[in-house]
């Protein structure tokens, strides 16, 4: 009998071989829009400040090697545009996923700029080398051992490398789950199945709420990808604390909206001022105020560096100037890249700052 890690690897490719995810069409780079506020947190040089303080160092690559692992069907054009000059590997198991990325890649004029391995990122060969960037958006949930699937990454990284992860977070998709239960235990492995499901359901109730509320379900790659995956490992805050010390990471920026920060959790409860950041977010759980995944930048740890800023550089996956929605701030901010950074108020310095539009680059 086939192992069960080698029997859920199987089904997890046999789900992406049949449903490429996300959904993209041959026609879709010309139809498709790539949102410009995804770009400045899949930047390396961004992910590098989050983590060391600093973009200045000799540690920093200036032409880095960046590992998309598990990629799908479109990630690596968004971090190829991010990020100019880099040397870009992605990786997924599905061969039609990657057919897919290929044709964007081509006809976006990307072709050069990104390779393409089919397999599972844990047997990657050595010949690839190691990496100063992983991003790993949407895999570490799926992997029947997320643990050792985290530690195969972090050995592929050079001793600075940095991260850029997405989990799934339990208490944030509870009601998905909640849902996905009931329809293993009705039998249900299809999406038109799983649509009568919801559909039979009272007009008012939960799952029926939260299953139009995601937006993944308009389709039913989205939604076999959301609630019916054969193998999906959510994390609670305290969870995923646990899985990166056990994989020898740290996380440095949790790339979530103001109300989803750890600090956020001090409006809720008199808090005792010594408590962490996984303490904070853990409260944010229990109030129900996470609702989203968790998303973060990480490095090894005991590497994080705190030096004085002295300057300021602009991230290189924004464009020359505009207005532009970011997640970490929760509005607009208004940019531009030919401006010196030294003339803004401190007050638009940090928000900048903080939403990673500017990135410090001097400081020992």
């Amino acid at each position: 009998m086939e192992p069960l890690h080698l029997q859920l690897r199987s089904e997890v490719e046999s789900l992406y071989e049949a449903r490429p995810y996300p959904p993209v069409g041959y026609l879709s780079p010309f139809f498709q829009r790539i949102r410009w506020e995804e770009r400045p947190t899949l930047n390396y040089r961004a992910a590098y400040s989050a983590a060391y303080g600093s973009t200045t160092g000799i540690i920093a690559s200036s032409k880095p090697r960046i590992l998309v692992a598990g990629c799908g069907t479109f990630e690596p054009v968004v971090v190829a545009l991010a990020n100019p000059g880099a040397e870009i590997l992605a990786v997924d198991l599905s061969e039609r996923s990657l057919r897919r990325l290929e044709w964007q890649l081509r006809i976006r004029g990307l072709q050069g700029r990104v390779k393409t391995w089919a397999g599972d990122f844990e047997e990657l060969p050595d010949y690839f080398g190691a990496f100063d960037f992983v991003i790993a958006t949407g895999v570490i949930h799926h992997l029947s051992d997320p643990e050792r699937g985290l530690r195969s990454l972090v050995s592929r990284t050079k001793e600075a490398g940095v991260f850029r992860l997405m989990v799934y977070s339990y208490w944030g998709r509870s009601l998905l789950y909640s849902a996905k239960e009931l329809a293993g235990k009705l039998g249900i492995k299809d999406p038109a199945a799983f649509r009568r499901m919801i559909e039979s359901l009272p007009a008012g109730h939960p799952y029926k709420i939260y299953f139009y509320l995601y937006d993944d379900a308009r389709n039913d790659t989205g939604l076999a990808d959301g609630f019916l995956h054969p193998c999906d490992r959510p994390f609670t805050a305290y969870g995923l604390r646990d899985l990166l010390s056990a994989a020898g990471l740290q996380a440095t920026k949790f790339l979530h909206a103001p109300a989803g920060q750890p600090e956020a959790a001090d409006r809720l409860a008199r808090l005792p001022v010594d408590l962490g950041s996984w303490d904070r977010l853990s409260l944010l759980e229990w109030f129900g105020e996470l609702e989203k995944n968790f998303t973060f930048f990480a490095c090894r740890d005991g590497w994080r560096i705190r030096p004085k800023v002295t300057e300021y550089e602009w991230n290189q996956a924004l464009p020359r100037s505009g207005n532009l929605r970011s997640e970490l701030a929760g509005r607009e901010l208004r940019f531009d890249t030919r401006r010196d950074p030294a003339t803004y108020s401190p007050g638009e310095l940090r928000e900048l700052a903080d939403a990673l539009f500017l990135l410090p680059s001097g400081g020992k």
